[in-house]
């Protein structure tokens, strides 16, 4: 096995460089404060601790009184009541990061398990940047090797903005620090087949997804091609499928349950129509798919075969066209305050579109020129505009006889009037569909959020669909916008209420 030719005796407690050759000072740092600490408790107490529970489910109280509670309850004998104050003390918001610390180790000291069980739950879920950070570096000093599956899932949880590159993030330092640079594939790949396939069967995914972050698709493909994995086992059996009959690779989590799904029974009828439309591509084309183009691929086949042999050229100028002649207006969102900023106009991102994406805005648009689903379109955003409770969302799909149809799903939960929570139901129509879309009718004068806004984006990184927005101009006229990941957004225009 992998795992019994690694070393870790470079990575002890004694090491204080990092895989980058930075130093690591902030043991030395935090020491310094516990030592301190420990002197201004020892002299000059602030004032009695009480109820230390109490106390400990503060976070505004200050540092001296938390370690007071800590050492309080240590000497009650109370290992549930310490257990369970330590817990909130490491995993909720507001404490200081030297507190946090001290509670790690004490609960690392009285519920070694306990603590390992809450990492595992709460650790990916924890946005206290800089303790998040902290946690990394205590598990890889010790070298707590236990805790790799759940530095594997804190690393594949995306964190936007956090750092400058993928590269930095903590939970992938501090595997690197407890493996080594060179080890970090073969721990991923050990990981992914050791884990459970029912049981840990996300572990095994954000395994895979993070392999092809690294730029391990090569070692992926391996995978799939080894005939010691066991034929029995689904995840690489749905995905052998996949790859054989389309040549697509999934690149994350989101993409290898959609693989999976195209291989349950109801779904042969799909695969099929999708593997035989791939089949019609040339191979330049082919080699480029990605699941969210088997949709779009059926789709053309059903409503016009014919568009399958428009090149790039054609495609591009059909659409300048429709959606970016000179002179028309363009809707976008808003990003003041985010720092970021995103073109929707066809011309300025067509070096970043593929065919593929100019064959999906095709069949949007001609989707959009019939008055039975433009009329839907209008009748669904209506229904929204007069629920404040939450934005409304669905999937724009093609039947088997070709018939445009616009598939309405309730949210999941309903969190506002500017949020959509996709459904599994959703997810489940849409792994056939062309679309999935969601609509901004907070009022009809809603040109200032037409397109997609953060979340969305968020939401299309995550899924690697193909997405419409649809957005209110006045109370007969509707923009939308198609976007995917990377960023990619494009105004395809407006749209006028059926008379």
């Amino acid at each position: 096995m992998i795992f019994s030719s690694f070393s870790i005796s470079s990575a002890t407690t004694s090491k204080r460089v990092g895989p980058s050759g930075r130093a690591r000072s902030t043991t030395f740092f935090y020491g310094c404060q516990l030592a301190a600490l420990l002197m201004f408790i020892g002299g000059c107490s602030p004032r009695p601790v009480e109820d230390p529970v109490a106390v400990l489910s503060n976070p505004n109280e200050i540092t001296g009184r938390h370690y007071a509670a800590m050492r309080m309850l240590e000497a009650s004998g109370d290992q549930a009541a310490t257990s369970q104050a330590l817990k909130r003390v490491i995993v909720a918001d507001g404490y200081f990061i030297d507190v946090r610390e001290m509670a790690y180790r004490r609960m690392e000291s009285i519920d070694r398990e306990g603590l390992q069980r809450l990492l595992e739950i709460q650790m990916p879920k924890i946005d206290a940047l800089q303790w998040r950070a902290r946690l990394c570096e205590l598990i890889a000093e010790e070298p707590w090797i236990d805790m790799t599956p759940t530095l594997i899932r804190a690393w594949a949880r995306p964190m936007p903005n956090w750092v400058d590159t993928p590269a930095e993030r903590p939970e992938r330092l501090a595997l690197v620090e407890m493996y080594g640079e060179e080890k970090l594939p073969d721990v991923l790949v050990q990981v992914m087949l050791d884990a459970d396939p029912i049981v840990s069967a996300n572990l095994r995914a954000r395994c895979w997804e993070l392999l092809i972050a690294e730029g391990q698709r090569d070692r992926v493909i391996e995978l799939l091609a080894d005939s010691e994995i066991s034929p029995t086992d689904g995840m690489f059996r749905d995905l052998r499928t996949i790859a054989d009959r389309t040549g697509i690779i999934p690149r994350n989590r989101e993409e290898i349950i959609w693989a999976r799904t195209l291989c349950q029974p109801e779904n042969v009828d799909f695969l099929d129509a999708a593997a035989a439309a791939s089949l019609l591509l040339p191979e330049a084309r082919h080699e480029q798919l990605e699941l969210r183009d088997l949709g779009i691929l059926v789709a053309a086949v059903r409503i016009d075969p014919g568009l399958l042999d428009q090149d790039e050229e054609s495609l591009y100028a059909g659409l300048r066209r429709d959606a970016d002649v000179d002179g028309r207006r363009l809707y976008a969102a808003n990003f003041t305050g985010w720092n970021q900023s995103h073109t929707e106009r066809l011309r300025d991102v067509r070096e970043k579109l593929s065919w593929n994406d100019l064959l999906a805005m095709r069949i949007a648009i001609e989707s959009l020129s019939i008055d039975a689903l433009r009329d839907h379109v209008f009748d669904y955003a209506e229904r929204d505009l007069l629920d404040d409770d939450t934005e409304f969302g669905g999937v724009i799909a093609v039947d088997s006889q070709g018939r445009i149809e616009l598939l309405e799903f309730p949210p999941r939960l309903r969190r506002g009037d500017n949020r959509f929570e996709a459904t599994q139901e959703l997810f489940d129509a849409a792994y056939t569909g062309v679309f999935h879309f969601h609509n901004h009718a907070q009022e009809y004068d809603n040109a200032d959020y037409a397109g997609p806004h953060m979340g969305d984006f968020a939401y299309a990184e995550s899924t690697r669909a193909n997405c419409l927005v649809f957005t209110f101009i006045d109370s007969r006229t509707i923009n939308a916008d198609y976007y995917r990941h990377g960023g990619i957004v494009v105004d395809l225009g407006t749209f006028r209420r059926p008379d």
